[in-house]
Order: C-alpha cells, then sequence, then structure tokens
C-alpha cells in the first residue's frame, strides 16, 4: 500500500517557537523571494509497510499532469501478480479527467488507485513525512537560494530521489 501526496518548502521555513530576553528586538531571517522561486515542490510517496519515501521535485506550480508522471514512475515498479493500492487525496490534480484516463492502465500494470476521504491528512501518512523534514530535518530553517534548500532536502536521506 502507498500513500501520495505533495509539500512545499520554502527558502525561509515557519519557526515553531522562539524567545528573546525582555527589552531585546527579535531578528528572524526571512527570504525576499517569493512564489515559485522560493520553494521546492516534492511529490512522492510513501510505502506504509516499510515508511520508506520515494519523491520527485516538481518544477513550477503541481498540476495533474506531473501526478500523472509520477504515477506512471510507480505503475512501473507494480507487479500484476501482487496488486499495490495507491492511496492519495481528492486534491483536482489527482481527481482530474487526465488522471482518470489512465486508471485502466495502470491497473493492468497492478497499481490500483484509490481516494482518502474529504478533508483527512491523518489518515496520509506522508503528511506526517513532509511535517518530519520541514519541522525536523532540515537543519536550518533559512536558506539563501534554491539550491541550498534543495541540498537541505536531500541531506536527511529522509526519502529516496525518483
Amino acid at each position: 500500500m502507498l500513500f501520495l501526496g505533495e509539500a512545499a518548502s520554502r527558502l525561509t521555513q515557519p519557526y515553531t517557537y522562539t524567545w528573546r530576553p525582555i527589552g531585546c528586538a527579535m531578528d528572524v531571517p526571512t527570504s525576499k523571494a517569493r512564489g515559485i522561486t522560493a520553494r521546492l515542490n516534492p511529490m512522492g510517496g510513501v510505502d506504509f509497510a516499510t515508511d520508506k519515501v520515494l519523491y520527485r521535485e516538481i518544477e513550477g506550480n503541481t498540476t495533474a499532469a506531473d501526478t500523472v508522471a509520477f504515477v506512471e514512475m510507480l505503475a512501473g515498479q507494480a507487479d500484476p501478480a501482487c496488486p499495490t493500492v495507491l492511496l492519495m487525496d481528492q486534491a483536482s490534480i489527482h481527481t482530474s479527467a487526465r488522471v482518470g484516463q489512465h486508471r485502466q492502465k495502470w491497473r493492468e500494470h497492478g497499481l490500483l488507485i484509490a481516494y482518502l476521504p474529504s478533508y483527512s491528512p491523518e489518515l496520509n501518512p506522508l503528511e506526517g513525512q513532509w511535517r518530519k523534514l520541514k519541522y525536523h530535518d532540515l537543519p536550518h530553517r533559512q536558506h539563501a537560494s534554491k539550491a541550498d534548500l534543495r541540498g537541505a532536502v536531500g541531506a536527511p536521506k529522509w526519502g529516496t530521489a525518483a
């Protein structure tokens, strides 16, 4: 059983906790970069049995075509003799007609698509993996460039780049 999902890691990650002495100004570094130039968009899948994450970086905004490309890669690794269920949320990029056009082909390869109930991120273990990456595994909360952020995302070995 696999779970699919996406996340965004920004040049400046949110600070979950900070403090300062009374009377001292707080200096929290941020990035002036905004939009797509200031974030990485990984799409990934996590194997429920092994907790292994396979991901790929999406350039620009994530689309239904990106979903199809990623699921095609997963279908190529599936075994028709022992079908794999791929669970994903009901985001429009997952439920689009473009994705629907490929479902039968994926089924023949041994990859069955199913959807989680609406508004239930707690049922997708990949959401916990993204949270672990963003709030615990990234060594710094602020990165100078997208290349620095890309290196930091790859460094923790929390997943395998596809």
